[in-house]
This record gives C-alpha cells, sequence and structure tokens, in this order.
C-alpha cells in the first residue's frame, strides 16, 4: 500500500476512536463502569494509534521487540493515568473516584511540560531512550487533551494552580492528530545522527 495513502488511513482511524470512543462513553444509559472502561479504553486506543504515527517512521531503526515495547509503554500510560483516580480518592470504589473535588496529581499538564523540556535536554542521548520519552509525552498529552474538551487544561506547580477553558472538540482532533508529525520532526532534527531524516512530505 502506498506510504502516504496508509498514513492518512491511519489518522481516519485515529478520528474514529476519538469520536466513536467519545459517543459510547456519552450514553447515560450504560452503568458508570462500563462508561469508566469505554472511557479508558479510548484512552488507551488514542495513545497507541499516536505512538504508532510516531514509530512506523523510525521501523528501520527498531527492533520488533523494541517497536512492540514502545507501542506497550504508550498503550499502557495512557491508560493507567486514570489510576490517580483512585489514589487520590484513597477508595477502590469507582464512584468515590469519579466524584473527587479536585484533580488528580496525573492529570496536571505540567507534566506534559517537564516531559517535553526532558525530550529536548536528551537531544544528544540514546535514540531508544529519546524514543521511550517520547511515548510518554504521546500518553500524557493525548490523554490531558482529551480530558480537556470537558474540563481545560490544569497546570499546578509551586507558582501557579490554573485551569484553562474547555479545550473546542475540532481543536482537541486536530492537536492529537499533529502531535506525532511534531514529535518526528523533532526526532528527526534534534536527535542522533543515527536517526535518518524523511522528507518533509513523509512526515505530514
Amino acid at each position: 500500500m502506498n506510504w502516504n495513502l496508509l498514513l492518512v488511513l491511519k489518522h481516519v482511524i485515529l478520528c474514529c476512536v476519538c469520536v466513536i470512543g467519545d459517543k459510547l462513553g456519552e450514553s447515560a444509559q450504560k452503568p458508570a463502569l462500563v462508561r469508566a472502561c469505554i472511557d479508558n479504553a479510548t484512552h488507551a486506543f488514542i495513545g497507541c494509534i499516536v505512538a504508532e504515527l510516531v514509530l512506523f517512521n523510525f521501523k528501520h531503526q527498531l527492533t520488533r521487540h523494541e517497536y512492540c515495547w514502545l507501542l506497550f509503554v504508550a498503550t499502557i500510560i495512557s491508560s493507567c493515568i486514570d489510576l490517580d483516580h483512585f489514589i487520590e480518592a484513597k477508595s477502590f470504589r469507582l464512584q468515590d473516584a469519579t466524584n473527587l473535588d479536585r484533580r488528580p496529581f496525573l492529570h496536571n499538564s505540567t507534566i506534559c511540560v517537564v516531559i517535553f523540556i526532558l525530550f529536548i535536554l536528551t537531544k544528544r542521548a540514546s535514540n531508544q531512550l529519546r524514543m521511550l520519552i517520547a511515548m510518554a509525552f504521546v500518553a500524557f498529552s493525548t490523554h490531558h487533551l482529551r480530558d480537556a474538551t470537558r474540563r481545560g487544561i490544569w497546570f499546578k506547580s509551586p507558582f501557579q494552580d490554573s485551569s484553562s477553558p474547555a479545550v473546542p472538540y475540532v481543536l482537541y482532533i486536530a492537536y492529537v492528530n499533529i502531535i506525532p508529525s511534531v514529535i518526528v520532526y523533532l526526532l528527526q532534527t534534534t536527535g542522533s545522527s543515527t536517526v535518518p531524516k524523511m522528507k518533509l512530505v513523509e512526515v505530514v
């Protein structure tokens, strides 16, 4: 299959997962546990697809084991971020975890900023380490952007504690689709010279 056609198909699948996952989870008739599972699975699938869009550009520089491991890392982190609800609630009950009076700590988007800075600062590190950091950024950024359509983006640090307005849904879809191209570009332009640079048309 033509490379560009395959890329377009993956982005279409990503958009479908975003929209269908949200529509399925919005139904008030479903039990809370089912809605929570759908919501978490959607986070995981989005993280997985975005990670694959990044890794596909470097498939010739990664072993099959590395490729699958990095994909697994992005998927698991995307899903496990929501465990902080239970940690914050200090309870295993779903009702307690979903009725917090404040956002749990892993939903602080300052984490995304820190990971991104770490990604830039490690430009001389091994490609494997930078890929791992990139997968962490994929997981947190896609998860936070999706949640931001409902509650905005939350930044908390010793200097501030603020939230943005809710992110418009169209912008969320656009940002999620742009993230892999940005990461690929940064990996190719700021990383080790052993990572070959592809034509920009192939990245975008």
